[in-house]
């Protein structure tokens, strides 16, 4: 019995160092930090995805932006200030994971890497005690996961209105995004930008109020007036994937908008 108890032991030492990290040693004695197989963020957590974030400058300006990590290493970032899409710049790279499987760090294009922590649904820059050359990353200190079932922080392209396609003669397109932070939609109707409340209530009920647009005339007036009457009409919405549905009771959709990311 004693000796079965002694073997256990031996056998639960062995197995505890197999989950550890260990080195090896090269040809030229010089040694190699394997990677770590116990449970990280890189094997634990569903990390491939969007990510949104935000950041004030000095100027007071908001930078607003959309990151893409790719399970093939690759990232996509897009960014605008004050939330003028039509002035947006793109950022692409690569990316690569420490030892531990718990940080990233992004290598833009001919740009200083930054380095986040990965959590769940979460991303957190590291601290490296120095500025980072490439601007937008110092204020871009955090970034969360989006939630494909979510309709709040999506970019809605509008694209149909009472089952007719859209047309519009100016060069940006009428859109609208729910903010989750403060329960307000913000957009661009057609002529004017317009902002409000919405309330999301259960049974995929939604309810718009405070509507507020500026005052300008333009040749798409008419398009912004239905626009702006489906946000007063709409009671319900539906979403299949990328595509998002504002409804009147049981009736036909009164409109259709397609998620845009980049």
């Amino acid at each position: 019995m004693v000796f079965a108890l002694a073997m256990g032991v031996i056998a639960a030492i062995g197995g505890c160092k197999s989950t550890q990290q260990t080195a090896s040693v090269s040809k030229n004695g010089s040694s190699k930090q394997a990677y770590s197989n116990t449970h990280n963020s890189r094997n634990s957590l569903d990390w491939a995805g969007l990510y949104t974030g935000s950041g004030l400058r000095a100027d007071t300006a908001t930078v607003q932006a959309m990151l893409q990590l790719k399970a093939d290493g690759t990232f996509h970032l897009r960014y605008s200030y004050a939330g003028n899409r039509d002035s947006a710049f793109e950022k692409r790279g690569t990316f690569k994971w420490d030892k531990t499987g718990s940080q990233v760090t992004l290598n833009p294009q001919d740009k200083t890497p930054v380095t986040y922590r990965v959590l769940e649904n979460r991303l957190e820059q590291i601290d490296n005690q120095r500025r980072i050359t490439d601007r937008e990353f110092n204020y871009l200190t955090h970034f969360e996961k989006l939630d494909p079932s979510m309709i709040q922080e999506k970019y809605w392209k509008l694209t149909r209105i009472n089952g007719q396609p859209i047309e519009f003669t100016g060069s940006k397109e009428p859109h609208m995004i729910l903010k989750s932070a403060d329960s307000t939609v913000q957009g661009f109707a057609g002529c004017n930008g317009f902002g409000g409340h919405f309330e999301l209530l259960t049974g995929n009920r939604i309810r718009f109020s405070k509507m507020m647009s500026t005052m300008m005339a333009c040749p798409d007036l008419p398009l912004e007036k239905a626009f702006l009457n489906i946000l007063e009409k709409a009671d319900n919405y539906t979403q299949h994937g990328d595509t998002l549905y504002l409804n009147k009771a049981r009736m036909a959709p009164l409109a259709q908008f397609v998620a845009v990311y980049f």
